[in-house]
């Protein structure tokens, strides 16, 4: 059994979608003959988390929390105050320090707490190799620091690009990181034994923006298990579309509340059997958009309980960002969405990644995004009973038992020190 240092920022309890990919890759990796252990963060009061994930941790696992170097400090200089008043001392000044450290990203004060107990942690037990998750991308500067004091190998995961494509609404970059951040993920990406991402695309742009040529597709995926013991629709005579993730500018259900207001304008009577599950966002857009009669906005959910609601569908909203990543992303619930059976309605370009994924296996009716009057068209064919999909096929290769198994060949490679011809 090899071991694997497994730097991953995001891993349970922190809700995140990043944390399910390295959540299961950390589970099946030993299946594979690696031991992960895990390098996490310690994450502060602020942080949003979910504590039921730690269930899916599996057992066994050595899960190492190392703070952030400002946390560090603020304890440090905060250990004076009365302990009633100390807790909110720390979080305030732990605050201030952290955003004064901002290159790569807010996550830089990971970097020094982070090598340093990485060092250790080979000292005290060893490892063969060296594997870090992004974002944040400060963890690739860790793990090349840790190469460079262990001289053992690593192996660069992008879940998203490092470069900003510059028309995402989320991405806010200062000067500093402009200008300093190329030169750092080129450093990074030279010395890496290899580099895996989750799309065909960011294969494409990453490889430019590093100056390699040899990226390795390693798509998210779907735990069956999540998925076994079937849950029928709710049967009710109603039609149920469910959507669980985020909504933030650019990304959300904004199509699909627009077509309901305007079959709501129309008079449509079919409306009265639609019923809309949202969960993953703070409750409010259906309000805005007066549409509150057929959507519920349940808030951020459990995974179980996202599961559930993805079960008890009709049809499975997915939608992708405006901008860039309309057709650059593969979306994880894309495969959760397959894996329940249900039909997707996905709201994406006809020449996206999902659009590509969808040919290939079926199971999906897709729309351009912006057409909310096709849109609307196509929730009135499924209100009358009219819409009919064959269901997917051949998704067992976006497993996460699957897709682990690419990694580990990657970390195999590297550890044995021989080249690999990409992953596609």
């Amino acid at each position: 059994m090899r071991r694997v240092l497994f730097i991953a920022y995001l891993f349970p309890p922190i809700r995140n979608s990043g944390t399910r990919r390295s959540l299961s890759f950390a589970n099946h990796l030993p299946d594979l003959g690696w031991e992960p252990l895990v390098l996490s963060w310690e994450p502060d009061p602020r942080a949003e988390l979910e504590p039921e994930l730690l269930a899916e941790v599996r057992p066994g696992t050595r899960v190492e929390r190392v703070p952030l170097l400002s946390h560090v400090r603020a304890r440090r200089w905060m250990g004076w105050l009365p302990a009633r008043w100390r807790e909110r001392g720390v979080e305030a000044l732990a605050w201030r320090l952290r955003e004064r450290a901002s290159i790569p990203d807010h996550a830089a004060g990971w970097l020094p707490t982070a090598v340093e107990r990485a060092v250790q942690l080979h000292d005290e037990t060893g490892f063969d190799a060296i594997y870090a998750s992004a974002w944040p991308y400060t963890a690739f500067l860790i793990a090349r620091e840790v190469s460079r004091r262990t001289g053992k190998p690593y192996v660069l995961d992008y879940r998203d690009q490092w470069a900003p494509s510059g028309d995402m609404a989320w991405e806010l970059h200062s000067a500093a990181q402009l200008r300093e951040n190329p030169s750092l993920e080129r450093l990074a990406a030279r010395d890496a034994a290899a580099i895996v991402t989750v799309t065909r695309t960011l294969v494409q742009s990453i490889g430019r923006d590093c100056g390699r040529d040899d990226l390795h597709l390693v798509t998210n995926g779907f735990e069956p298990a999540d998925f076994a013991g079937d849950v029928a629709p709710v049967g009710d005579g109603l039609l149920r579309i469910c959507y669980t993730g985020v909504w933030r500018s650019g990304y959300g259900l904004h199509d699909l509340y627009a077509a309901i207001a305007l079959l709501k304008a129309q008079g449509c009577a079919e409306l009265a059997r639609l019923r809309v599950d949202a969960a993953g966002f703070r409750p409010g857009p259906a309000t805005e958009a007066g549409v509150t009669d057929w959507v519920s906005e349940l808030g951020p959910v459990p995974h179980g309980q996202a599961v559930t609601l993805m079960k008890q569908a009709d049809l499975l909203y997915l939608p992708v960002p405006t901008g860039y990543y309309a057709t650059a992303s593969l979306p994880g619930k894309l495969f959760e969405y397959l894996a329940c059976g249900r039909t997707i309605l996905a709201v994406v370009p006809a020449a996206s990644e999902v659009a590509q994924v969808l040919d290939d296996t079926g199971g999906g009716v897709r729309v351009e995004p912006g057409d909310v009057a096709t849109l609307a068209q196509t929730l009135l064919v499924w209100l009358r009973g009219e819409g009919r999909v064959e269901p997917a096929q051949g998704i067992a290769r976006f497993s996460r038992a699957a897709t682990t198994r690419r990694l580990a060949e990657v970390l195999d490679a590297a550890a044995e020190g021989r080249r690999m011809e990409p992953l596609k």
